[in-house]
């Protein structure tokens, strides 16, 4: 032998002089009570030798192997009567307390029930005794038993003493009771244990066994027949299981912290993310209502600013008209000058005329001159008839019979003109009380605006203003009286149910709520004044215990305002007072007895209902919940455009009347006209015009016949022309002089209007306003002037523009506050607890803009850092030693192999030849790729710059989450974890029988598959027998146990049945090095396998059960049982 190979055999306790055998054998087994061994103690003696335990079939061999794997495994490990063949479950630890030994059927033949050779209470006892011949040292063990119930577990404890003990001698006399067992037994030292692991750890101790497989290879040796597969067995038998649930644990805790960091890294930027569009939604709706206010100011200012510029423009124009006044006097002057000198010179040339026979030409002209004075009037008479008789339907009179006919229509006419006038003065008094009606809501609507800017809640104007009077008489601070409606709101999310609501609570809501220490004062003014309107408040009590609102009434879609001291009070009106169950259906509707539906029906107690109408649900401007106005100040704002635009409807209709109305004066006028003529002789023109040309024929023949008279009367005519052009001349300057002062009248007019204007609406002094408004007129005018006449046009273009400008800009601010709203809602209701003191409300943006701020400034920058803090030191960092803690197991696993492979080498296998295990690396998907995804985790990372790293944390992250178990996955990843976290799985292993000489490999098996019966045992005892070296630590050197050199080792094995069902030399070659390793067997086999293991053996336990219910022992010596068979065959 080499070296290696004498390594196994070179045991510590094989020093001994006297052969003594090594290590701590079996000397003695007891039973009482166990399965079939019933009553009296039944003892097994071993003496610390090979033994063989026989018998028939059924006698009981299992029973008494059970009862030692019972002493040695915990009972959840072991499957009792495996080595026979039974199915499991079909032995239990309950079943070998109550002594189950045959089934019988039930009183109906339902069902068959075991039928038990104990009943409750009665105990049980296993006992063990242990040597070390070479320590001179025995340790006993013992089970001690006892059944409580029909069925389930039975009650238990262990006992371990240094020494020997015995059932009769150490488990009696203490009647039934377990305590005074326990009692007696701690008396005589001996040390108990109610659970199996504390009991083991201490025999463990005893024995000199190191490991946890000792044992669990312990109890496969007992019905192991074959190695099937060599990796699974050199993983199970040979290599320890790690304990890497405490190193993944803390993995997972360092991950938990990570992940929080992470997590707190994502939730500040979502919550930036959200944040952000609300703070610049916030400030659109700020410029957007600053443009929108700036633009009012400019339409506010358009008349104070045109009305100016209107004054200064009539008042250079009055400088203009008095200009032109003053020369127009001077023209006249002259003109008059010249006239009256034309005059005494055409008085001289007439004077000679007449001197020169023209007495009758002065006749005829005097007459011609009447008769054209009396031609022009009654021309103008005929032309004022004939506009009037257009004007009333009626012709112009030709001859008198027509005109005879005009005047006998002239009844009628007047009659019609009559009724229309009435039907167009009765148009006129409606839309002059309309025009009234609509300048009293304007004015309304003007100070409810006014009203509302000055606040923030959406209170009527009266309530408000009836309060201030209150608070001003009784020196209370406004804010000490709210109003109930001030400190509700429909919650988010309940728009459906607003209009319902707003209607159901408006009562409640313009409640004034008065405080106690408030109440003698709120009620002593309210006495004492007259309050011009109705006031309802409530006095609220010191205390409140609301009872919770029900679900799904109106109180629950309430949400009462953040910090108000009126809480408990609003809590418990709301539901006590409107617990009204909001109904999505009439059938619901109906079926409660109070109710409330989204259209507004109310449904109350003692049956009855109402539905108020008078004002629409929806509209708006109506509502009174809540502490954020604007959407109310944009509706009212609408309204204001809507007044203002059917007045502007209203002024032209009337414009129109008043056109209608005068057209039928200037028609009555007219018909004064017709029936101020009463002769057709008063029109008739053409008659004296007839008689005109006659005296201008006889004038034109007077003259001819005198050339004196005729240079006399064509001097005349000169002079005549020439002062009928200068009186021409001079008309026209006294008109021009009369319209100058017209003119100068009506612009006097004009400014004293244009300074009253400005008197009760002044200009601004707000500078930017005014050149807003001028741009806006210069951009109207396009080059154009502006005139005192042209500024009311050119206002009205303006002002529709500006009103253009307000309306898109009402939407669009009506659109940013409803976005932004709903933006913080959403927030809201995502990040609750960081908004439980801001509201969805506009007025709450500067909140909002704060926490965008803190987010940014501060806490993402640290939630950054913490988190690469965190992955970087502590959570990658454990991956890494993880990796490396893993990694050494490898390692370990190699040199383990080595160490069996030294046992391994001290077995000759077949001659010349021994076997050695060799360990490959795992093809196994899931354990290679688990290792990549470790070492991707840990690489790059010690060194590494501290900087934050998403892609690293996901890699963490899933290989964690696995750890972990993820969602719906939880059984497969526990399986993947123990699979991938056990070296063990990182190996397959394979068997080499090599030349021991040359150490050439002679053939190489993964298992033992295609070998005979025999070669499969052979390869089995041989792989077992290296195992039990190395884990009993029976070898010294590299691969004895850390107890080597101690004189303690475990040296008994139990092989069940084994040895029967195998060849004859593989029996032999496994007794044969199971004796060269010094072991205690004990063989468990039928008869007919007795003369190849008669050989190796010392003692024979023989079992018999004739009746089935109670089995015996006999022990005997190897010799004296081959005397009583020799007896018994002769």
């Amino acid at each position: 032998m080499t070296d290696e190979q004498e390594m196994l055999f070179s045991l510590d306790e094989k020093a001994d002089d006297a052969g003594t055998p090594p290590g701590f054998r079996l000397h003695r087994l007891e039973l009482l009570n166990w399965g079939t061994f019933h009553q009296e103690v039944r003892t097994f003696r071993l003496d610390g030798s090979n033994s063989l335990l026989t018998g028939d079939i059924g006698s009981g061999k299992s029973t008494v192997v059970d009862a030692i794997t019972t002493l040695l495994l915990p009972a959840n490990r072991i499957e009792y009567n495996k080595a026979a063949g039974a199915q499991k479950k079909e032995r239990t630890l309950m079943s070998y307390v109550r002594g189950f030994h045959k089934s019988t059927r039930s009183a109906g033949g339902e069902y068959s029930k075991p039928v038990a050779l104990r009943g409750t209470g009665k105990l049980t006892v296993v006992l063990g005794v242990f040597h070390n011949a070479v320590l001179g040292k025995s340790i006993t063990l013992a089970i001690t038993l006892w059944a409580t119930q029909e069925a389930g577990q039975p009650n238990r404890f262990y006992s371990l003493v240094e020494g020997e003990q015995s059932i009769a001698g150490d488990f009696a006399n203490f009647g039934q009771d377990p305590a005074k067992l326990k009692k007696q037994l701690r008396a005589a030292g001996a040390s108990l244990h109610e659970t199996f692991d504390p009991y083991a750890a201490a025999f463990k101790r005893q024995f000199g066994i190191s490991g946890n497989q000792a044992m669990e290879l312990f109890h496969r040796t007992v019905s192991m027949k074959q190695v099937e597969n060599i990796t699974n067995f050199v993983r199970t038998n040979m290599l320890e299981e790690d304990d890497v649930e405490a190193r993944i644990g803390n993995l997972i805790h360092h991950f938990d912290d990570l992940k929080k960091a992470h997590d707190a890294v994502l939730r500040a930027k979502d919550q930036i993310a959200l944040l952000t569009p609300i703070t610049e939604g916030a400030a659109q709706h700020t410029a957007l209502s600053r443009d929108d206010e700036f633009a009012r100011q400019q339409r506010d200012q358009l008349h104070p600013w045109f009305t100016d510029r209107k004054l200064q423009l009539s008042i250079e124009h009055q400088t203009e008209l008095q200009n032109t006044g003053l020369r127009l006097q001077e023209d006249s002057g002259k003109l008059a000058t010249e006239i009256t000198q034309l005059r005494l010179d055409l008085a001289a040339v007439k004077e000679d005329i007449r001197g020169n026979g023209g007495g009758r030409l002065a006749a005829i002209e005097a007459e011609a001159a009447r008769l054209g004075e009396e031609s022009r009037s009654q021309r103008v008479r005929f032309e004022k008839y004939a506009e009037a008789a257009a004007e009333l339907g009626l012709q112009a009179p030709a001859d008198r019979v027509q005109f005879d006919a005009n005047r006998a229509r002239l009844a009628d006419v007047e009659k019609d003109l009559a009724a229309a006038a009435n039907e167009v003065q009765d148009t006129r008094t409606e839309l002059t009380m309309t025009r009234t009606v609509l300048t009293g809501r304007a004015s309304d609507i003007a100070a409810e605006l006014t009203s509302l800017q000055a606040r923030p809640n959406l209170l009527p104007r009266p309530q408000v203003e009836l309060r201030r009077r209150l608070c001003d008489g009784t020196g209370i601070q406004e804010s000490e009286l709210p109003y109930a409606g001030e400190l509700l709101r429909v919650r988010d999310g309940e728009a459906a149910w607003e209009g319902a609501a707003e209607r159901t609570l408006r009562g409640f809501a313009l409640s004034l709520l008065v405080p106690s220490e408030h109440y003698a004062a709120v009620s002593g003014w309210v006495d004492g004044n007259n309050l011009r309107g109705r006031l309802v408040y409530l006095k609220i009590g010191e205390s409140y215990t609301p009872k919770p609102a029900e679900a799904g009434t109106l109180a629950t879609k309430i949400a009462i305002k953040q910090g108000t001291p009126f809480r408990n009070f609003l809590l418990d009106e709301l539901s006590s007072r409107f617990d009204y169950f909001c109904c999505d259906t009439l059938e619901d509707f109906r079926r409660r007895s109070k109710a409330l539906t989204a259209n507004g029906q109310l449904k109350g107690g003692r049956g009855r209902h109402e539905k108020d109408d008078r004002q629409e649900l929806s509209d708006r401007r109506n509502y009174v919940l809540g502490w954020d106005n604007l959407d109310k100040i944009s509706r009212f704002r609408a309204e204001q455009d809507e007044v203002q635009g059917q007045l502007s409807v209203v002024a032209g209709q009337l414009t129109r009347v008043n056109d209608s109305l005068g057209a039928i004066g200037r028609q009555n006028q007219q018909l004064g006209i017709i029936g101020a003529v009463s002769d057709f002789a008063e029109l008739s023109w053409q008659l004296t015009a007839r008689r005109i040309e006659e005296l201008k024929a006889e004038k034109a023949r007077l003259e001819s016949t005198s050339d004196v008279l005729r240079e006399l009367t064509a001097k005349e005519a000169e002079l005549t022309g020439k002062l009928d052009r200068l009186q021409v001349r001079a008309d026209d300057v006294q008109r021009r002089i009369g319209s100058n002062e017209g003119a100068a009248k009506d612009i006097v007019e004009a400014i004293e209007d244009c300074r009253e204007v400005l008197h009760e609406t002044p200009l601004t002094d707000d500078v930017g306003v005014l050149a807003a408004v001028a741009r806006l007129a210069a951009a109207e005018l396009a080059g154009k002037p502006l005139t005192y006449k042209n500024t009311g046009t050119v206002e009205s273009a303006v002002r529709n523009g500006l009103t253009d400008s307000i309306d898109a800009l009402s939407k669009q601010i009506a659109r940013a506050a409803e976005k932004t709203v709903r933006l913080m809602a959403e927030f809201r209701n995502k990040y609750p607890n960081e908004t439980t003191e801001i509201d969805a409300a506009l007025e709450s943006a500067v909140d909002f803009g704060k926490l965008l701020e803190q987010l940014v400034g501060n806490d993402l920058p640290r939630f950054e850092a913490h988190f690469k803090e965190s992955l970087n030191q502590n959570t990658i960092h454990e991956v890494v030693a993880f990796n490396a803690f893993l990694d050494s197991r490898r390692q370990d696993i190699v040199n383990r192999i080595g160490e069996i492979n030294l046992s391994l080498a001290g077995i000759e296998y077949n001659t010349g030849r021994h076997i050695q295990l060799e360990h490959q690396n795992s093809t196994d998907l899931d354990v290679r790729q688990f290792g990549l995804d470790l070492r991707a985790c840990s690489e790059g990372t010690i060194g590494d710059d501290d900087q934050y790293s998403e892609q690293k944390y996901l890699q963490v992250a899933r290989l964690i989450e696995r750890f972990r178990g993820r969602d719906g996955y939880t059984t497969l990843d526990e399986r993947w974890t123990a699979k991938v976290t056990d070296v063990r799985n990182w190996f397959t292993f394979s068997a080499s029988e090599k030349w021991t000489e040359t150490g050439e490999e002679f053939e190489h098996f993964t298992d033992s598959g295609g070998k005979s019966g025999g070669q499969k045992e052979k390869l089995a005892y041989t792989i077992l027998a290296a195992a039990l070296a190395f884990q009993f630590g029976l070898a010294s050197g590299k691969g004895a146990g850390k107890n080597a050199g101690s004189g303690r080792s475990f040296r008994f094995v139990v092989i069940d049945e084994a040895f029967g069902r195998g060849s004859d030399e593989s029996a032999r070659y496994g007794l044969e090095l199971f004796q060269r390793m010094k072991l205690q067997l004990l063989i468990v086999t039928p008869l007919q396998k007795i003369h190849v293991i008669e050989p190796f053996v010392s003692h024979v336990g023989f079992v018999a059960n004739t009746n089935g219910d109670d089995s015996q022992l006999r022990n005997m010596t190897i010799q004296e049982y081959r005397d009583e068979r020799a007896r018994r065959a002769g």
